[in-house]
């Protein structure tokens, strides 16, 4: 009897042992493990490793953006682009550069007078005699210049009108002044001639009906006019020797002096401006 409970005992223990050995295995493996054997040279995937869902490095971000933008450049405007990619501005060109503003820089020839004709005026000069224009068709050119009172410029100038007259009148050209300042009395500007010596006829135009038209600027701006047509030739300073802060001994160009030696010599003349220097002139009922 005992034989049979120790036979009986043994036969359990050992198929208790057999259950365990086969059935503990299996219930160690987790439940998503794939019970096949890996190939030999399947890399071995440790814990250090990146998973694919991880985000990609700001490097790499960089460089995906980057390539995006390269990608689509072609299709971006000059405005979305950076300040250092964005194309410079066209230069403008030269010519127009120089109509923009050059009508008043001095030494700017050949540019469109302000008017091409000048009306016939009457007016009476410093010590009261009367002048006509139309009337001096006998004149070979006539030489009109603007007059103000005390312009600096205009006393430099006086030995200059002076000898332009001196040169020319006996050749037939006529020599005329023109104030349009309502503030300048025939008395005074009598007696500022007479201190420098000049002989020329300061006409004044006392309501600036003649001088406005004009399109005079300056004191010393002066015209020179073809008798019967009436044309103007020429307007702007009598020549370079005086500007502003500069007196030179001697003109580089004789811009009156020029045009009326063209005339006298029965040469063709183009119209032509050079922008003055001299004191500003005021017209009451001048726009702009």
């Amino acid at each position: 009897m005992l034989n049979r409970i120790l036979t009986t005992t043994a036969i359990a223990a050992l198929a208790l042992s057999i259950a365990a050995c086969s059935g503990g295995e299996t219930a160690a493996l987790p439940e998503n493990a794939v019970d096949t054997p890996a190939p030999i040279d399947a890399p071995v995937v440790t814990a250090s490793a990146q998973p694919t869902s991880a985000p990609a490095s700001s490097a790499t971000v960089a460089a995906v953006d980057h390539a995006s933008m390269d990608h689509g450049a072609m299709d971006h405007s000059a405005m979305d682009m950076p300040a250092e990619t964005k194309p410079a501005p066209a230069p403008v060109a030269f010519e127009e550069e120089q109509q923009a503003g050059s009508a008043h820089a001095p030494g700017i020839t050949n540019h469109t007078l302000p008017i091409a004709r000048i009306a016939n005026f009457k007016l009476k000069d410093q010590s009261g005699k009367a002048y006509e224009l139309y009337k001096m068709t006998d004149a070979k050119a006539i030489v009109l210049t603007m007059h103000t009172k005390g312009c600096p410029i205009g006393q430099q100038l006086t030995p200059d009108f002076k000898e332009l007259q001196v040169k020319y009148e006996a050749k037939g050209v006529k020599f005329l002044m023109l104030n349009s300042n309502l503030y300048d009395t025939p008395a005074a500007i009598a007696e500022e001639m007479k201190s420098f010596g000049a002989t020329i006829p300061v006409l004044k135009d006392a309501d600036q009906k003649v001088g406005e038209p004009l399109g005079v600027e300056r004191a010393t701006e002066t015209l020179v006019i073809e008798p019967g047509t009436w044309k103007v030739l020429y307007q702007g300073p009598i020549s370079d020797r005086v500007t502003y802060g500069r007196a030179r001994a001697k003109a580089d160009n004789q811009y009156v002096g020029g045009v009326v030696d063209a005339m006298l010599a029965g040469k063709a003349v183009t119209p032509s401006f050079v922008a003055p220097e001299g004191c500003i002139l005021v017209f009451d009922n001048r726009k702009g």
